[in-house]
């Protein structure tokens, strides 16, 4: 199977180095042939290194796709345009393609699938989703025995990063977000990430794939870290809980829940002990029960790990494309998921209220949640360093999320709450 690889930076350079590591291994092993065919990059500087190697080289993507024989293309480059148009090409030269663009998948998987599917051939795209976990096949492959009913995930590193340390250290979210850009586990402008706009892209992914049905990434419920408090943390932890940014997917009947957003974990469910920069995904099925699959959600080589691992794959189940690429009419527009609105869902919730130390307050702000129909598990008065504010952290049973909106915003509207108030929902 001949490669064409564009891409020369972090993860493609990690794919090379495996290649050059394990191509003999795969031969000898597995029977299978892989030829990196040709690298390509957009300057002569960055494949200099390979040419001097010996491989073929090219600063021309569209030249190299237009090689009738090169079998699949290896898209490592990221962003949005100019890799739609090379896989597009790609596609309609009859390549297969791997690539771990989510993003891309993401924005424009409802067109890219079906024309892979139309033409025969395989996208496929394990180091989209959680670096060098395989979740993208165990849902395709390993759990077909099974239906997914529910499915939890901690897929953008990250926010674990900056989430643990804020935990750990006591630090607040500014100065756990300079650490974190110090080690080089934030980018320099780190919205895309602590945004959740990120894992919002991979929780579409899986919940695509969970479904079977088309889900559109903007479509769903996205919110990111950026807000959450050491103060909110300490909380947590005193009732026995951790803060963790979710990727959730929940079957209704025949209706998707999918959204993102900052989640309490107790400190006995799988997801809380996942530190770091680790990704986890959590699952709960009709036939097999509870799983986990944690690792590295990023980095040089477990992403270029799954990129291999695709590519043996793929020359191991299409003998260079002589078998028809599986169904993709999960990523069709044609086959939207009927998406569960926020305002359906339902959750307990943990509020933070910053009010003015005054009497009456305590009583207006629970006369609000009586008012909305909302029962009240407990409630928390704290001082804090100012003497003229105080802390009210009020834990709900579960109640449905307009109503705890509806809660808040009345609450907020209050005079005698000083600042914007906080709410987090736990997971389950």
């Amino acid at each position: 199977m001949r490669i064409g690889l564009i891409g020369t930076g972090t993860v493609g350079g990690g794919v090379i180095q495996i290649l050059e590591q394990k191509i003999e291994y795969y031969r000898k092993a597995l029977g299978v042939n892989l030829e990196l065919a040709c690298i390509c990059a957009k300057s002569d500087e960055e494949v200099a290194p390979y040419k001097a190697k010996g491989y073929t080289v090219s600063t021309n993507a569209d030249e190299m796709i237009a090689d009738k024989s090169i079998d699949v293309l290896v898209e490592l480059a990221g962003g949005y345009n100019m890799p739609r148009k090379w896989i597009t090409a790609a596609l309609e030269n009859g390549k297969h393609v791997v690539t771990a663009n989510k993003a891309l998948l993401a924005k424009y998987g409802h067109e890219l699938f079906p024309l892979a599917e139309s033409k025969g051939c395989h996208i496929l795209f394990e180091a989209a989703v959680g670096g060098g976990i395989p979740i993208i096949r165990s849902l395709q492959e390993g759990l077909l025995g099974s239906t997914v009913e529910h499915l939890s995930c901690i897929i953008n590193g990250t926010c674990n990063y900056i989430l643990t340390r804020m935990s750990e250290a006591g630090l607040d979210f500014a100065d756990a977000l300079k650490e974190a850009q110090a080690n080089g586990f934030a980018e320099a402008d780190p919205t895309f990430d602590i945004e959740g706009i990120d894992s919002a892209h991979k929780t579409a992914l899986l919940a695509s794939l969970c479904s079977d049905k088309y889900v559109d990434f903007e479509k769903i419920h996205v919110e990111g870290v950026s807000k959450i408090t050491a103060q909110d943390i300490a909380s947590a932890k005193d009732f026995g809980h951790t803060i963790k940014l979710c990727g959730i997917y929940h079957r209704v009947g025949d209706r998707v829940d999918a959204r993102v957003h900052p989640c309490l974990v107790p400190m006995d469910h799988q997801l809380a002990s996942v530190n770091g920069v680790l990704n986890a995904v959590y699952l709960q099925c009709d036939n097999l029960g509870e799983a986990l699959q944690t690792g590295a959600g990023a980095g040089r080589m477990p992403t270029a790990s799954a990129v291999v691992a695709d590519l043996v794959s793929l020359a191991r189940s299409t003998d260079c494309g002589k078998r028809a690429a599986l169904p993709m009419g999960f990523f069709k527009k044609e086959n939207p998921a009927d998406l569960v609105s926020m305002d359906e869902t339902s959750a307990r919730y943990y509020f933070r209220f910053s009010a003015k130390d005054a009497c009456g307050v305590l009583a207006n702000i629970t006369g609000i949640f009586a008012q909305n129909q909302i029962s009240i598990e407990s409630i928390i008065q704290k001082n804090v360093n100012d003497p003229s504010k105080v802390c009210v952290i009020v834990i709900t049973e579960k109640t449905l999320e307009k109503k705890a909106v509806a809660a808040l915003n009345a609450i907020d509207a209050l005079d005698s709450v000083a600042d914007k108030s906080q709410m987090i929902r736990f997971l389950g």
